[in-house]
């Protein structure tokens, strides 16, 4: 269990501004949207030791070879290991001993709050800023207690109260505008954070906020917004190498998410934003081609699915060539090259009952049918048919754990057989297309239809 000198990497005889940079340092190195433990350890390091009297009680606790540094240290380990019971009997014992130890308190405090016990974490921390009304960290407890307890406008008061004595502290911010947020109060949230970005002027505090911003934003539904905030993001990305990657992954997650809500042109803006940052990264290029691809034939893919004369099979051919990974269900390339084999294997086994469609596609849809006009030619020769139900018989094996993978394990126990089976067979004609619970969903989707449109 590391000390809160060792969580912020200094010395015991360390300064007050060697605290202060310290923490701005671990900060940086460990940001709140990416490190939540090692964040709340970091900020819980520097508000006791950044207090002269926590830091003096904490200091003389350490140095002592005694029953209560022990049974403090034993404590803090018991926390660490989710043991909280026997923590919260081992502090209350120590505050009998001592009921002006504000570093017991402090502890307890947590560890009940940790244990579900808010009410008597609140008391504990009542008394302590009551006991110090000066000390921003026992403020931010109390505002951090509050909006836990879901108390927001008792909250928002603390925080205001915290922010006054530590306006550096950029947790009290993000805290502040979180209480904003659950009061539903969209505007003091972003606001709160607007200002923040006056007061917090190193780049890793900026990007947190700048994120938090976007976030809030997208909570509350308010696309138009998230464009600003996003070209601050990148302005401090290009000019940053630490934080080029993360900018750039988070930005794509976003335009992914966008996608899935059929935002596509938020999601062009955002991509292209990410693009700015690192032109060559895979997945933004990925993304990239996902939506130029929707974009160009949604329209039209759209009018097929209502088209009666076309079929689930053929349009489930087509979704895999028109609808992004996440539209389709699938987690990435590897899965949606083993499920499009997978109806491929079921087009040819059955292609009597698609022919039909397949044409109807042709002469109807062009740009749709010239997606898997190589494919679709083929299908109509028997010879090369045959040719090709020979190759994917052979190649069934390397996607089969693939396939497997991509139905849960109900739908294993259900598919057990047919998975085996999972290779080409001698074509059958039946008079109308069957759909199984476990087949594609013949809406386009790429989902199990049991889990689409078969849901009862």
């Amino acid at each position: 269990m590391k000390d809160y000198y060792e969580i912020l990497e200094l010395p015991s005889q360390a300064s007050k501004e060697d605290i202060k940079r310290a923490y701005f340092k671990s900060v940086r190195k460990y940001p709140p949207d990416r490190f939540e433990v090692e964040f709340m350890n970091i900020r819980k390091a520097y508000e006791i030791l950044s207090n002269e009297k926590t830091r003096k009680q904490y200091d003389s606790i350490n140095k002592l070879d005694s029953d209560v540094s022990e049974n403090y240290r034993l404590a803090r380990t018991y926390m660490e290991e989710e043991k909280l019971n026997n923590a919260i009997k081992i502090l209350q014992k120590m505050q009998k001993e001592d009921s002006k130890s504000l570093i017991v308190k402090v502890l307890l405090a947590e560890v009940y709050l940790k244990n579900s016990n808010s009410g008597k974490g609140l008391i504990v921390y009542e008394e302590l800023t009551s006991q110090e009304p000066e000390n921003s960290a026992f403020a931010g407890y109390l505002a951090n207690a509050y909006l836990n307890r879901g108390w927001h406008k008792k909250a928002i008061l603390a925080y205001n109260k915290a922010i006054e004595l530590d306006s550096d502290n950029i947790s009290l911010w993000l805290g502040l505008s979180e209480a904003y947020v659950e009061n539903n109060e969209y505007m003091n949230a972003r606001n709160v954070l607007e200002k923040a970005l006056e007061v917090v002027t190193d780049i890793k505090g900026n990007t947190i906020i700048y994120l938090e911003l976007i976030t809030i934003d997208m909570n509350f539904e308010m696309f138009s917004s998230i464009h600003k905030p996003i070209d601050k993001l990148v302005e401090l990305a290009i000019n940053d190498d630490e934080i080029k990657e993360n900018i750039t992954s988070t930005l794509s997650d976003l335009a992914s998410y966008l996608m899935q809500m059929e935002r596509m042109e938020d999601a062009k803006k955002i991509i292209e934003k990410a693009a700015e940052i690192i032109p060559e990264d895979k997945e933004v290029l990925q993304i990239k081609s996902e939506i130029a691809n929707y974009m160009r034939y949604i329209d039209n893919f759209r009018n097929m699915k209502e088209d009666r004369k076309i079929n689930h099979e053929t349009v489930a051919l087509i979704a895999f060539n028109v609808l992004p990974n996440n539209e389709l269900g699938m987690h990435d390339e590897e899965e949606k090259e083993a499920m499009n084999h997978y109806q491929e294997s079921s087009v040819l086994d059955n292609y009597d009952n698609d022919k039909d469609s397949i044409k109807k596609l042709e002469k109807d849809y062009p740009d749709l049918y010239a997606l898997k006009a190589e494919f679709f030619s083929k299908l109509t020769n028997n010879i090369e048919r045959k040719k090709m139900q020979v190759e994917y018989k052979k190649q069934s094996g390397n996607y089969k754990h693939i396939v497997e993978r991509f139905f849960d394990e109900e739908d294993n126990e259900e598919n057990e057989g047919r998975l085996k089976e999972y290779e080409p067979q001698e074509p059958t004609v039946r008079e109308e297309s069957k759909i199984g619970r476990n087949d594609l969903c013949p809406c386009g989707s790429g989902k199990k239809y049991k889990k689409c449109c078969g849901k009862q």
